[in-house]
């Protein structure tokens, strides 16, 4: 699939929903929707915001790219190149995107997925545009793992004792960032702040014996998740059972994810396995993932969220006991689950649950 196909199997996706709620544009501003109708493109000055400098304007006839004189030149080159579009420059000191929005559109209806004057925000319906991911989205998932589990198993096997959690949150971060992945959210706990703080943003704390790893890392648009922890030397019992009753959640949630099932479903699932391994009520102490894409999560995993999975997309449950945590990325694909994030180097165990059998990982002993 080309870069142009992928591109009109959007646009159709697009019109389709134009026709049927009689819009005559629909108008993309954020940074995500960017990455996405533009195939892996980027709009991104400040990180930070949703928003992005560049905005597409889809009508019936053309898909149009419209951006200031300071923007245009390197996006044209570097961010929508082999897309067939028509380009809108204004100068920056004189013109805005509302009024060529209005001189391309007129008096029409225009769909926003953003606050827009003139516009209807229709961001929550315009989101579930982005799914099934294309051949070529999945593709680029597994490309984006391969960089991430590289720049995570590296800083695992490199960290040591001392370090303190900002000089680890820098290693990683600086592996990622050298290959163009940007890390959004990089969450580092050592030793006792992985008992107390399900999101230890990180500190001066120094390693002792045990670390976390969190990451969200984000490239082409697409953010990928994934938590490794490491343990020196022999691991307590009490992390030992809690990450083998983990194990059974984590499958618990994955089993449950397959096409056709309601995000509220598997909530429940794993709820369940929560409290037959002995943690009743554990769910409610953080927040249990979801689906990823084009957002760190595009739908929750919530007890109320009614949402239903379809082929193509991308899991990323995070389950937590008390001190642990698994987190992968993974794609729901013929009929079963590609787990892009876990490599054959990371120790790992097989696990049978619910006539599925996966790998998962095991937290890493130095």
């Amino acid at each position: 699939m080309t870069k142009q196909e992928e591109l009109s199997g959007k646009l159709q996706k697009i019109r389709s929903f134009m026709a049927q709620n009689g819009y005559s544009g629909v108008l993309f501003v954020t940074q995500h929707n960017f990455s996405w109708i533009s195939c892996g493109g980027d709009n991104q000055i400040i990180h930070g915001t949703e928003l992005g400098f560049v905005n597409m304007l889809v009508t019936a006839e053309k898909l149009y790219m419209i951006t200031n004189n300071i923007e245009m030149p390197r996006v044209a080159h570097e961010e929508a190149v082999g897309l067939n579009l028509e380009k809108v420059e204004f100068l920056w000191t004189e013109g805005d995107v509302v009024s060529e929005v209005q001189r391309i559109v007129g008096n029409g209806k225009v769909a926003a997925d953003f606050s827009f004057p003139g516009g209807t925000n229709e961001a929550d319906s315009l989101s579930l545009l982005r799914v099934p991911l294309t051949e070529n989205e999945a593709a680029r998932y597994r490309k984006l793992a391969s960089m991430c589990v590289g720049a995570t198993e590296d800083t695992m096997r490199e960290v040591k004792p001392g370090m303190d959690e900002y000089e680890i949150q820098g290693l990683i971060g600086g592996k990622l960032m050298a290959q163009g992945v940007y890390p959004v959210v990089l969450l580092v706990g050592t030793d006792e702040r992985i008992f107390n703080f399900r999101h230890p943003m990180p500190t001066e704390k120094k390693l002792e014996k045990y670390c976390m790893v969190v990451i969200c890392a984000q490239r082409w648009g697409l953010i990928l998740s994934m938590t490794r922890l490491v343990h020196f030397g022999k691991i307590p019992s009490e992390i030992e059972s809690r990450y083998d009753a983990l194990h059974k959640v984590d499958m618990a949630y994955i089993t449950a994810s397959g096409p056709g099932t309601a995000m509220k479903d598997v909530f429940i699932a794993g709820a369940k396995e929560y409290e037959k391994q002995g943690f009743k009520k554990e769910e409610l102490k953080h927040y249990q993932g979801g689906t990823g894409g084009y957002l760190t999560r595009e739908q929750g995993l919530h007890p109320e969220n009614g949402y239903v999975i379809q082929e193509g997309e991308i899991i990323a449950h995070n389950p937590t006991i008390t001190g642990t945590k698994i987190e992968d990325s993974i794609l729901v694909k013929d009929g079963g689950f590609e787990v892009l994030t876990l490599s054959d180097s990371w120790p790992s165990r097989e696990i049978s649950y619910g006539g599925v059998t996966l790998k998962r990982p095991e937290i890493l002993v130095r």
